[in-house]
């Protein structure tokens, strides 16, 4: 989101561009790596199971984002390049479309130039390739982007300047390849969750905005889009916590968790000590369309702000990784926790085998989920990635280690 995008740029020195480390080793293992570090890129599970990573950036004041692209192979276990985007972004969105492309929306050129892009562009796995499409009615970077039920896309908020956000929103139809305005919603949101809901709905909540007097206001408010109707309409109930940088993720059952994040109301001259001056959060909650109301679940063993969450196989929900002080420095945490529904309660798992914080996390066909890239627990952009094993709780430094381990025993 945007403000840790300002704390990275403030809480660093300028530096070139590092080459790609080589790989770092876990319990004596070569860990799966990218073939580039990355952070504040964006990923999206295609149709035949492989994983698009894309953009981002290597450097760790991130001036300047990468134009490349590589896929993550299953089967093979490894990272290879793809096809370059149009454009060099981080902080875009990735989302898969029905037709099995990927839309890249908006994001930034990086905080060298600051250019925050309203332009869109098409990955067709089938020609490893990208191709502009038609561009947003605004720029913007740390906007939203939900896929619907009929195939179009929801992009919210965000900021179009790095400094404001936006109240705006608009829609992607693939049909015409292009964006039409949707409406706008209730206030201007960046560091906010969109969630699709079962009834096709999509639940916007939290976030919050800077303002002129040089504060931040986190928000408590939520609130709904109506597809059918191209509106947006404010949820009577409050959220428990105001919240921004937070998770949301759909259960089964049809409520929505939202979790972790940071509250309050920033004060200072910059906007690195607005985001200092903000409480991290180790609560959660609950939104249940059928009543319209959050609900207080259990807290999490620490504070989650800026990590990942991901809907596993059985309905549990894997929250990993966030922002963490070592000193003055912004880095990763190794921390990871499982959400349970039936229970309503957090439990520690893993840790991860590195920190990682604006790193990607993405569910695989076999219910592992791919933990990639990120600021790792040096503050350093990493190209490490990591496999997140649902049946023994615990993060893995690279596929088939099991299997490999029960070889080498028999031998």
């Amino acid at each position: 989101m945007l403000l840790c995008g300002v704390l990275l740029a403030a809480c660093s020195a300028p530096t070139a561009p590092k080459p790609a480390p080589m790989p770092t080793r876990a319990g004596g293992v070569e860990m799966l790596s990218m073939t580039v570090p990355r952070a504040f890129h964006a990923a999206a599970r295609l149709a035949n199971g492989k994983v698009l990573i894309c953009g981002g950036t290597s450097e760790e004041n991130a001036a300047n984002a990468l134009v490349s692209a590589e896929l993550y192979e299953p089967e093979s276990g490894s990272f290879v390049p793809t096809g370059d985007m149009s454009v060099a972004r981080e902080e875009a969105t990735a989302t898969l479309l029905r037709n099995g492309t990927v839309l890249i929306a908006g994001g930034t050129t990086g905080t060298a130039l600051h250019t925050t892009l309203a332009s869109a562009e098409l990955y067709d796995p089938a020609t490893g390739a990208f191709r502009p499409t038609g561009s947003m009615t605004t720029a913007r970077q740390d906007h939203t982007a939900t896929l619907l039920p009929d195939g179009r896309v929801l992009i919210t908020g965000g900021t179009s300047d790095g400094v404001h956000a936006l109240a705006t929103a608009e829609i992607y139809d693939p049909a015409t390849g292009s964006f039409a305005p949707a409406g706008t919603m209730t206030v201007a949101r960046e560091g906010h969750t969109a969630t699709l809901m079962d009834d096709g709905h999509v639940l916007i909540a939290g976030g919050g905005h800077g303002d002129a007097r040089g504060g931040y206001t986190v928000y408590a408010s939520a609130e709904i889009f109506d597809p059918a109707t191209g509106k947006f309409a404010a949820v009577l109930g409050h959220m428990v916590s105001a919240r921004t940088g937070h998770v949301a993720v759909r259960l089964r059952d049809g409520r929505v968790l939202l979790a972790g994040g940071k509250t309050g109301n920033g004060r200072g001259e910059s906007s690195a000590q607005k985001l200092f001056s903000l409480a991290p959060l180790d609560t959660a909650e609950v939104f249940d369309p059928r009543t319209g109301k959050f609900k207080a679940v259990g807290r999490m063993a620490k504070p989650h702000y800026l990590a990942s969450a991901t809907l596993l196989d059985d309905g549990t929900v894997l929250v990993a990784g966030g922002w963490r002080l070592k000193g003055p420095i912004v880095v990763g945490m190794r921390v990871a926790e499982l959400f349970d529904p039936t229970t309503g309660t957090f439990s520690t798992v893993g840790p991860l085998q590195v920190g990682r914080l604006e790193g990607t996390a993405t569910l695989l066909h076999n219910g592992q989920v791919l933990i990639a890239g990120g600021l790792d627990n040096q503050g350093g952009i990493t190209a490490t990635a990591e496999l997140y094993d649902p049946a023994t709780r615990n993060f893995i430094p690279r596929p088939f280690q099991r299997y490999q381990r029960r070889h080498n025993s028999a031998e």
